[in-house]
C-alpha cells in the first residue's frame, strides 16, 4: 500500500472540525436597489470557488430583480464584482432604452389603425375569417352491425 489511504472517519472528522471554525462573511458590495452580495471566506475549503450570495433590501421578498453584473458574479461567471462606474454606465444605457423604447412605442400607436371587422352576429373579431378555412361539420355514419365506417 502507499501509505496515503483515505479513511472514511478522518474525512468524517475534518469536515466535522471545519463547521465548526468560524467563517467570514466579506462584504463585497452593493447595487442600487440596495441589495449587498456577500463571499463567505473558508480558507482551508477544499472547494474550488467561495460561496456567493446576496441579501436582498427587504428580507422576505427573494425575487426581486438582480441586475445582470451581480448576477453573473453570483454564478462565477465573471471573477472579480462589478465596479460601482461599471454599475453606473449600465444602469444610464438601461434607462436610456427604457426611454427610447417609451418614444418609440408612443410615436407609433398614435399611426397605428386597427382593422377590426364587424361580423354578421354584430361581434367584433380582430383576425379575418375566411370561408376556405372553416372547419366544416362532417357526418360520420357507422354502420351498427359491423361498426365500419360508412362512405
Amino acid at each position: 500500500m502507499s501509505g496515503k489511504e483515505r479513511s472514511l472517519l478522518k474525512i468524517i472528522f475534518k469536515n466535522f472540525v471545519a463547521t465548526l471554525k468560524p467563517t467570514r462573511h466579506k462584504l463585497i458590495g452593493e447595487d442600487y436597489f440596495g441589495t449587498k452580495y456577500y463571499e463567505i471566506e473558508r480558507p482551508n475549503s477544499t472547494r474550488k470557488y467561495q460561496p456567493r450570495y446576496f441579501v436582498p433590501v427587504n428580507e422576505d421578498d427573494h425575487s426581486q430583480e438582480v441586475p445582470v453584473e451581480w448576477q453573473a458574479w453570483l454564478r462565477y461567471r465573471r471573477k472579480d464584482p462589478p465596479t460601482k462606474e461599471e454599475i453606473e454606465e449600465n444602469y444610464k444605457l438601461q434607462m436610456l432604452k427604457k426611454q427610447n423604447a417609451a418614444e418609440i412605442e408612443a410615436k407609433y400607436s398614435n399611426n397605428k389603425t386597427k382593422e377590426v371587422k364587424l361580423t354578421s352576429e354584430g361581434e367584433y373579431k380582430p383576425f379575418p375569417s375566411y370561408d376556405d378555412y372553416i372547419n366544416q361539420d362532417y357526418e360520420v355514419k357507422y354502420n351498427k352491425k359491423n361498426n365500419t365506417k360508412a362512405k
